[in-house]
């Protein structure tokens, strides 16, 4: 199964079967950012990241309802988002962990500005890993994706995302990604020689995805 489609996550999902899928690979909209960002001048509360909680609560239902009992979930978020995503994450998995990704540059910010970001891995006790021989850390390093390569804003490197698939799922695992964008996750999975479901509701990142991963394929068979 090699598919992308087109819609809101919170109507696909439904759609799928449950325990259908072995591993979920996302990084979904940081809404708690803007959420107090036009009346900076009231006082912050943590209530302010309650939209994006409601909204993750009723994703990471339908993730865990498809997503098999030895599957694993890896969810891309920020200092800020962190607590909005890990809580309504944590009631649905026996063990979460926070990996982080340092992307080996310095960004924006003050005195200690931005080089990373986090990463929820949540699994159940029956969760299955296939080692390849290789020692990973929790700190993964990989450069970010240079911004003239970028299909989306906040398109992350497919050799990243490829280091959680590989040692979690086996080939002909069904990967996915409920905010796939670009395509970049289902670029990994395609190059692991695993399946995988992308949903995206915006059509232009979808066609841009489609196009990318016919692209890719035809390399793969070039070789």
């Amino acid at each position: 199964m090699r598919e992308i489609i087109q819609g809101d996550c919170l109507e696909e999902l439904p759609k799928l079967a449950s325990k259908s899928v072995d591993v979920v690979v996302t990084d979904p909209p940081y809404l708690a950012v803007a959420s107090h960002a036009s009346r900076s001048h009231w006082q912050r509360h943590y209530s302010d990241l309650s939209p994006l909680r409601v909204f993750w609560s009723a994703v990471v239902a339908e993730i865990r309802r498809v997503l098999k009992d030895d599957g694993h979930l890896f969810v891309f978020c920020n200092a800020e988002s962190y607590p909005a995503l890990y809580e309504p994450t944590y009631t649905h998995f026996d063990h979460l962990k926070s990996l982080i990704w340092d992307k080996q540059q310095v960004g924006l910010g003050h005195i200690f500005r931005h080089q990373h970001e986090l990463i929820i891995w949540a699994r159940n006790e029956q969760a299955k890993y296939y080692p390849d021989g290789r020692t990973r850390g929790d700190v993964l390093r990989c450069p970010v994706t240079p911004p003239r390569q970028r299909r989306h804003p906040v398109q992350k490197p497919a050799v990243l995302l490829a280091e959680l698939i590989a040692p979690t799922t086996r080939a002909g695992d069904i990967i996915l990604d409920p905010f796939c964008g670009s395509r970049t996750t289902l670029e990994a999975a395609q190059s692991l020689n695993r399946s995988f479901i992308g949903i995206e509701v915006n059509p232009v990142y979808v066609a841009a995805a489609a196009k990318r991963l016919r692209l890719a394929a035809k390399e793969c068979d070039g070789r």
